[in-house]
């Protein structure tokens, strides 16, 4: 099932890709954009947007450097572009298509497991709905992109998997590796910690070297936080590079909420730019942070905590400095880590009033946003 979706969602963004390109250019009656000596160059520039290109730069040049506007490349964890680094160098090929093999291949694997691990939870049925539904949710495209999504959910999923099936080791593997991939990778030490105890009855004279997956868990980020010490000085520079990007930090967990619908009702112009956006955040994120309390109450106690942790994680950091317009800017690319709530939804989707609504208005809204990332156009 799941290799299916994933052969099937792939197709669909390479003909969205060659028709967006191509129905788009400015011109009407231009020669072919996709000349037939450059397709696949064309191809890969059309994906080469936004942070695509800093993962593409940081795996050719390191992260000792900065742009101009005082952005740094430390704001990004290391073992994505690590990965576009040695598949660039093993394949020779570029790193922009290195960075798309690395994010198609670990979308796969991340399918895969997260088949395994609804099955394990509800049952094969929900485990198709739930496979196809984050397949085709609105801003799935980042998984055909350049980005982490792919690579992180992979990573999640399987520590996730591992935990309830109490490889405490390979949980704990995983689980590294998600936190040298973004820093809300070390949340999976409380699920992890939560489970390995509780199948002890919390009492910490029967530990074993299963608490050693526990302690794997924040080594990714020590690592990285290590190297940044010794290539520029600061282990924290991750942290403070996000004040560039307009980040907060706010102890009122919903001010980035109040913030954006100050900025739909009072700010923005009606049906502007901005307007759009923070629309589209707000609905998609109060969705799945509705759905989140239930998938918490239906999955149990460890999915609750790493639930809770991402809301926390997340919504103490806005961006709200100077102003800035869309203070929960990327949100709705966020939750795709959220596999819980997918979960959910494929419960939910045994109703066929549902499905049906969910692909249809789901699979035309990722279709519109593909386009948009494809153009050039800001969807982030």
């Amino acid at each position: 099932m799941s290799a299916g979706v994933w052969l099937l969602s792939r197709a669909l963004f390479a003909v969205l890709t060659y028709l967006g390109v191509v129905l788009f250019n400015d011109s009407l009656h231009a020669s072919h954009p996709f000349g037939r000596p450059s397709f696949t160059h064309q191809f890969l520039a059309a994906w080469n947007r936004w942070d695509v290109q800093w993962y593409v730069d940081i795996a050719q040049r390191g992260y000792g450097w900065k742009k101009a506007a005082g952005t740094s490349p430390t704001a990004f964890f290391p073992l994505y572009p690590a990965l576009v680094h040695v598949v660039g160098t093993l394949t020779q090929r570029s790193y922009l298509t290195a960075a798309m093999l690395v994010s198609n291949v670990a979308f796969f694997l991340a399918l895969w497991y997260l088949w395994r691990l609804a099955r394990w939870e509800i049952g094969r049925a929900v485990a198709g709905r739930t496979v196809l539904y984050v397949t085709v949710f609105p801003t799935a495209l980042f998984f055909f992109a350049g980005y982490t999504e792919s690579l992180f959910l992979w990573l999640t999923v399987a520590s996730f998997y591992h935990l309830r099936r109490q490889d405490w080791l390979l949980a704990g593997a995983f689980g590294a590796l998600a936190s040298a991939t973004r820093v809300s990778g070390v949340l999976l030490v409380l699920p992890l910690a939560y489970e390995y105890l509780r199948g002890r009855n919390f009492d910490l004279r029967r530990l074993d070297r299963g608490a050693l997956g526990v302690v794997l868990v924040p080594t990714g980020l020590a690592a990285f936080m290590a190297y940044l010490a010794l290539s520029v000085g600061d282990a924290m520079a991750f942290t403070q590079s996000q004040a560039a990007w307009q980040k907060i930090f706010t102890p009122w967990i919903w001010s980035g909420f109040l913030e954006s619908l100050r900025q739909i009702l009072e700010v923005q112009p009606a049906a502007s730019f901005f307007e759009v956006h923070n629309v589209i955040n707000v609905t998609i994120g109060g969705l799945f942070l509705v759905l989140s309390f239930v998938a918490a109450r239906r999955l149990g106690a460890s999915y609750g905590l790493y639930l809770a942790a991402f809301w926390l994680v997340t919504l103490v950091s806005p961006a709200m400095a100077n102003g800035y317009p869309v203070p929960l800017i990327s949100l709705s690319r966020y939750v795709l880590a959220l596999f819980p709530v997918f979960i959910c939804l494929g419960i939910v989707g045994r109703r066929g009033e549902f499905h049906n609504a969910y692909m249809v208005l789901s699979t035309g809204i990722l279709a519109l946003f593909t386009i948009q990332f494809l153009t050039g156009g800001w969807i982030i």
